[in-house]
C-alpha cells in the first residue's frame, strides 16, 4: 500500500469519527434534556469534547500529510502529534466540567424521567462507536497513524462509558438514584486516563522515539542477512506520524567497485522497503 494509500484511509476515518460525533452529540443532548441524567451528561460532554477532538484531527492529518517543502523537508506528519495533545486538552477540560456536576449531583440527588427513551439513546451510541472504533483499528493497523489511534482509544473509552451509563439508568429506574452520579464519577477517571495515554504517544512522536524493538530487530536481521553486507554502526530510527525514518552506515568490502556498493546499497533498500514500505532511509556507505 502506497503512502498516497494511507492518506486516503485516513482522511476517510477522520471524516467517519466527525460525522460519528455529530451524530451521537445530537442524540444525547435529546436524551439529557429529557432524563436529566448526570450521567447522560457526562457521556453528552464526552460527546462534545469528540467534535471538537475530531474536527482538530479532521484538519491536522489533511496537513499532516502534505508531502514535504522548502520549510518542511522531512514533511507535516508531526502535526498528528500536536494533534493529539490538542486532543488531550479537550478531554481533560470535559472530565473537569464533569467532576463539577458529579460533586453537585451527589450532593443533591434527583429524580431522573425519561429512562427507557435515555437508555435506547445510550444503546445506539454504543453500536455506533463500535462500529467506529472497529473501522478505525482497521485504518490504525494499515497505516500507524497516531491521530487515528488516538482517537480510537479515546471512542472506546466512550464504549466503555456508555455501558456504564446504561447501568446507571437502569439503576435510576429501580431507585438507586446515587449510582448515576457515581457512575458519572467513573467516567470522568476514564477521561483522565485516557488523558495520560494520549499524551504519552503524542510525546513519543514528537520526541522522536526510536521504532519498537520489535520492529528494530527485524530491520537489524534484514541488513545483516543481506548479501554483500559485512555490517552495520549508528542505526538511528524514529517514528513520526505514517512516515518511519531509518538511517545507518553500512559496512561493505573496500575490494568491491563503487557500482558493487551501490547495487549492494539499493537491494537492501528495496528489502527494507518492503517490510517498512513508509520508510525515508538514509544509507552512508563504509568500505572495511
Amino acid at each position: 500500500m502506497t503512502v498516497q494509500d494511507h492518506g486516503h484511509l485516513i482522511k476517510r476515518a477522520a471524516v467517519a469519527s466527525l460525522v460519528t460525533a455529530t451524530v451521537l452529540l445530537l442524540s444525547k443532548a435529546a436524551a439529557w434534556s429529557a432524563s436529566d441524567s448526570a450521567s447522560v451528561l457526562s457521556s453528552l460532554l464526552d460527546s462534545l469534547m469528540d467534535i471538537a477532538a475530531s474536527l482538530i484531527n479532521f484538519f491536522a492529518i489533511r496537513y499532516a500529510l502534505m508531502p514535504p517543502d522548502d520549510e518542511h523537508p522531512f514533511g507535516h506528519s508531526k502535526a498528528e502529534g500536536l494533534a493529539a495533545l490538542m486532543q488531550s486538552a479537550f478531554i481533560l477540560g470535559s472530565a473537569t466540567m464533569l467532576l463539577l456536576h458529579v460533586i453537585d449531583r451527589l450532593l443533591k440527588p434527583q429524580e431522573l424521567t425519561a429512562l427507557p427513551e435515555s437508555i435506547g439513546v445510550m444503546a445506539f451510541s454504543t453500536l455506533a462507536s463500535v462500529c467506529l472504533v472497529m473501522y478505525q483499528r482497521y485504518v490504525w493497523r494499515k497505516t500507524g497513524s497516531l491521530a487515528v489511534k488516538a482517537d480510537s482509544a479515546h471512542y472506546l473509552s466512550d464504549i466503555l462509558t456508555n455501558i456504564a451509563v446504561i447501568l446507571a439508568l437502569v439503576g435510576a429506574m429501580w431507585g438507586v438514584l446515587w449510582l448515576d452520579a457515581v457512575i458519572a464519577l467513573l467516567v470522568a477517571v476514564i477521561l483522565v486516563f485516557g488523558v495520560i495515554t494520549i499524551v504519552k504517544e503524542a510525546l513519543a512522536v514528537l520526541m522522536d522515539q526510536a521504532l519498537d524493538a520489535d520492529d528494530e530487530a527485524e530491520l537489524i536481521n534484514i541488513i545483516n542477512t543481506t548479501d554483500g553486507v559485512l555490517g552495520y554502526h549508528d542505526l538511528k530510527t524514529r517514528q513520526s506520524g505514517v512516515v518511519q525514518f531509518v538511517q545507518f552506515h553500512l559496512e561493505l568490502s573496500a575490494d568491491q567497485s563503487l557500482k558493487q556498493a551501490h547495487a549492494t546499497g539499493e537491494a537492501l533498500e528495496q528489502r527494507i522497503l518492503e517490510r517498512f514500505p513508509r520508510a525515508e532511509i538514509l544509507i552512508h556507505h563504509d568500505p572495511i
